[in-house]
């Protein structure tokens, strides 16, 4: 198996894992996409880099582990599709996400999916109206099961970002900042944490995608190693 932690910040080097840095991708700002630039990053390195023999050095069969700077899924799981253990909330995922960030781009989520794949929208509406959440966008999963998962984000997220407006980090920040009536966030209103808005809506799409991945085949739950002192799941 591959694993590959995804970082913007100084990382240092882990036994067994590749870093990637979210912040050498060009075409993805990681101030507001996160580790979603890095799997642009990744993308390309799974699909052009080259074995001694001009082979494609990774399989679509290959097992990956997609992991976070602050969180790792635990390395005991292997060569099964596994995604973070889902949270149960005591509320929506359309009343949590109202509570933290703009409940507009929801809306702007579930417009984009209904527009690139209107087989997930009644899905897409299942997820956000009900309490079940897998967070951190990490897990386990094929080479060609990443490839499917990152351009359903990228698909999806690409629309929303059309429909926001802003091109920039720049011009994203003076956007929520001529709207602080929407960008309130309980638990953070600075305009530089609330402008992640690709990253919030990519873990509540994930949710989504894994939820319709499940039908088809099985997708197991794992634990989540914290990297940092006091943080919380």
């Amino acid at each position: 198996m591959y694993r590959f932690v995804f970082h913007h910040k100084k990382c240092p080097k882990m036994t067994g894992y590749t870093l990637i840095d979210n912040s050498k991708c060009k075409e993805y700002d990681h101030r507001m996409w996160s580790e979603i630039a890095g799997f642009k990053v990744l993308l390309d390195k799974l699909t052009t880099e080259k074995a001694e023999n001009d082979m494609l050095k990774y399989a679509d069969s290959d097992w990956i582990s997609l992991n976070h700077y602050r969180r790792l899924i635990d390395p005991d799981y292997c060569n099964r599709t596994t995604v973070s253990q889902p949270m149960v909330f005591n509320c929506t995922l359309a009343q949590n996400y109202a509570a933290c960030h703009s409940i507009e781009d929801l809306k702007r989520a579930g417009e984009a999916v209904n527009e690139c794949y209107p087989h997930l929208s009644k899905l897409f509406e299942q997820v956000i109206n009900g309490n079940v959440f897998i967070p951190y966008n990490i897990g386990i999963m094929t080479v060609g099961q990443f490839k499917d998962y990152a351009n359903f984000l990228f698909n999806v997220l690409g629309k929303v970002a059309e429909k926001i407006g802003t091109k920039t980090y720049e011009e994203r920040l003076e956007y929520i900042k001529s709207n602080p009536e929407q960008y309130t966030g309980k638990h953070d209103d600075r305009p530089e944490y609330q402008a992640r808005i690709e990253s919030f809506l990519a873990e509540r799409l994930s949710t989504v995608y894994w939820m319709f991945i499940c039908q088809q085949i099985p997708v197991f739950p794992a634990t989540v190693r914290l990297l940092e002192k006091d943080q919380q799941i």
